[in-house]
């Protein structure tokens, strides 16, 4: 794992997530870029209103965030750049994971604003926008040893090293249990030759990680992870996001934001460019 993006916006969630970004960059020999991206207040004519000049603001922002560069290689001893950029935060975080090619972003649950869910936030945004992965660590989570890893799947896709390469290499690094769901919500359901093949394709793209499988059954696709989540205390759960299948009917009714919330492990989103 090369470049492991940070984008930070200087609350808890965001210093959750950087903090478990280190750990993680430690463990596989990555290298870290903290990234803030912020707005230039507009004033309203009518209200009164205090300036401040984009040279202080890009200052007070730069004392920040090379204070938590700073305290990261200190911590952890890993390499550490910093990036600031004035813009959308949901659209330069998308733009430059792409730009620099980044291995993985790994983005916090809440924002300064105190919301408690994701959706209609930045991480949402991103999360749905991103063509690459995306690891959303929720807002008071601390990193712990990821010795088991659950990947949610409906069987609907083709599998490649190139998708699972983030899964591949957490799991390398910390000798991870890897367990694969597949929920279905009638018992006794036949998998198609479709859906046959596919696992046929994890079994040999993730045959380093020796994956277990494991057929839940379950009225909500939802409930059937969390529920088999909390049961193996999974330390991270893991997803393919598509086009018009198990991603779109699972988060655009239940939202992606609320499972990792709910579940209160961190949720890594492999997107699936291919679709």
């Amino acid at each position: 794992m090369q470049t492991i993006l940070v984008p930070i916006d200087f609350s808890d969630a965001s210093r959750s997530a950087s903090l478990y970004a280190a750990t993680l960059a430690k463990a596989t020999g990555a290298k870290l870029l903290l990234f803030h991206s912020y707005m230039i207040p507009t004033p309203v004519s009518e209200v009164p209103y205090v300036m401040v000049s984009v040279d202080e603001i890009q200052a007070e922002n730069e004392k920040f965030i090379r204070k938590e560069a700073v305290t990261i290689h200190a911590n952890f001893g890993v390499e550490v750049e910093t990036l600031l950029q004035i813009g959308m935060p949901s659209d330069e975080i998308t733009i430059l994971a792409e730009e620099k090619n980044v291995a993985l972003t790994i983005i916090g649950m809440r924002g300064a604003g105190g919301i408690d869910k994701l959706i209609g936030s930045t991480t949402a945004t991103v999360v749905r926008k991103s063509k690459t992965p995306v690891l959303v660590v929720p807002h008071d989570f601390v990193f712990r040893n990821i010795s088991r890893i659950v990947y949610a799947s409906d069987f609907s896709y083709a599998s490649s090293t190139t998708l699972f390469a983030p899964l591949i290499e957490i799991g390398r690094a910390y000798h991870s249990n890897l367990s694969v769901i597949h929920v279905q919500k009638a018992p006794g359901t036949t998998i198609s030759k479709e859906e046959q093949q596919s696992k046929a394709d994890i079994t040999t793209t993730l045959a380093e990680l020796n994956p277990e499988f494991t057929v839940i059954n379950d009225e909500s696709i939802s409930h059937g992870i969390k529920s088999y989540t909390g049961e193996k205390n999974a330390d991270l759960l893991v997803m393919v996001s598509h086009r018009h299948n198990f991603f779109d009917r699972l988060f655009s009714k239940i939202h992606t934001t609320e499972m990792a919330y709910e579940t209160r492990i961190p949720l890594l989103v492999l997107p699936d460019n291919r679709r």
